[in-house]
């Protein structure tokens, strides 16, 4: 039986959530901590009155999903809050279009904690943990020069539309979630043998990894609603400086003259563009996209408009800056509707146009939630107004020498707004 202290702990807390009280931050914090079975109680009142796309039930495992979110390592999950403001604004707008819940992109947090390169010992890729042949499927471009799972833009496109076919078949979120994990053939044979129809219901017959599915969703979804009242709060300035700004681009690019001709690096592209395996961006009608922090898009679009207009002049060309959408470039942004910083790019919002393809479901038996790969060597962080190295290093928890180290500063005290950093990953 519950204790009556665990269980007026819970109430307190709950009553206090919306407001943010400093009594909320002292229960939270003191008494909370302490107490595991007050701590449960919480969560199960908040799942009874948290708005989810799927039923949340208060059962073990939800419960223990809950818990690996916002109860045991606050720095990662910081660090995956901060993402959610690079890529939720893009998965909102795509989403949109296919008159999707939005809530579905919680599932990138479960899929690939929203890290662009996510690659798992079975070979799911992307944001999505796409398979290969889902990608293919899905039209996506797979090959020894580019994979597009890894382009965040295109991968929700294809998303959205697996996600539109799987809820025609099913009309039930519970059971797109599981057929999006272990196959909608799976899913088909499971219902056409049971007169059970829900997936709680039919849980127990289906894998492990997909029993744990929709409970790591339920959890995702209380980590994002919930962040404030477990004291996980964004830095506003953390997040204006660390935007990111899409181009649509036509002509071919050599990366490695793109290297040369201006203040991108490879690792840096690299970060944030890792559909590109080789050294060229090739030419398309159709478009690749890529994505940069604003300075460096600003110089991007300075080198490739000259490029592509060498019989122009320089004023020529700083005309055609001014405008939203270039002749060979389409510049977006996702999460703002017009980008005024730096200032010497001014650029509109333009519409994504939705990419046409014919999707016939295929079987896939299994498509599982494997162990992730050791992340990247590095991580990046862009400088911000405001900021210093001596508070970039007190945010990654790192050593002010190592931090100047890694990054070969000659001289630390011109740090400029805009700088991209390199920071060693921790090895999760």
């Amino acid at each position: 039986m519950k204790s009556i202290f665990s269980i007026l702990i819970a109430v307190a807390c709950l009553q206090n959530a919306s407001s943010n009280s400093g009594v909320d931050s002292l229960l939270t914090k003191e008494n909370l901590a302490n107490n595991p079975a007050a701590f449960e109680d919480l969560i199960i009142t908040r799942l009874g009155l948290m708005q989810c796309l799927v039923f949340a039930k208060a059962e073990e495992d939800v419960i223990d999903q809950v818990k690996r979110f916002v109860g045991k390592n606050r720095n990662r999950a910081m660090e995956l809050l901060h993402r959610t403001e690079t890529y939720f604004p893009l998965i909102d707008k795509i989403f949109a279009e296919y008159e999707l819940p939005n809530e579905l992109k919680y599932l990138t947090i479960v899929e690939s904690s929203l890290v662009i390169n996510a690659k798992s010992y079975a070979g799911a890729a992307g944001l999505w943990q796409l398979m290969p042949s889902t990608a293919r499927l899905l039209n996506l471009r797979v090959d020894d020069k580019i994979d597009q799972r890894l382009d965040p833009v295109l991968s929700t496109h294809a998303a959205a539309r697996y996600f539109k076919t799987l809820y025609g078949m099913f009309n039930d979120w519970s059971l797109v979630l599981a057929a999006y994990n272990c196959g909608e053939n799976r899913i088909k044979r499971l219902l056409q043998s049971s007169s059970k129809k829900d997936f709680w219901s039919l849980r127990s017959n289906l894998p492990r990894q997909t029993q744990l599915f929709v409970p790591a969703f339920i959890g995702a979804t209380y980590f994002i609603e919930y962040s404030d009242e477990h004291e996980m709060i964004l830095d506003v300035n953390h997040i204006e400086s660390n935007r990111l700004t899409f181009a649509k681009i036509f002509k071919e690019v050599r990366l490695k003259d793109l290297y040369k001709k201006t203040n991108i690096t490879p690792d840096v592209f690299k970060a944030f563009n890792p559909v590109y395996k080789r050294g060229l961006i090739p030419a398309s009608p159709k478009g690749f996209y890529i994505s940069l922090p604003d300075s460096l898009m600003v110089e991007f679009i300075d080198y490739y408009t000259y490029r592509n207009n060498k019989n122009q002049s320089m004023s020529e060309v700083q005309t055609l800056m001014e405008f939203a959408t270039l002749s060979d470039a389409e510049i977006i942004s996702f999460c703002r509707p017009q980008i005024t910083h730096p200032d010497n790019i001014s650029i509109v919002q333009v519409n994504e146009h939705s990419i046409a393809f014919q999707f016939s479901p295929k079987s896939i038996d299994e498509i599982p939630i494997p162990p992730m790969e050791p992340s990247a060597e590095f991580k990046y962080h862009i400088v911000g107004i405001r900021e210093s190295l001596f508070s970039i290093s007190e945010i990654h928890q790192v050593e002010l020498e190592d931090l100047i180290s890694w990054n070969e500063l000659t001289n630390p005290e011109s740090l400029q707004v805009g700088t991209v950093l390199k920071i060693k990953a921790e090895r999760l």
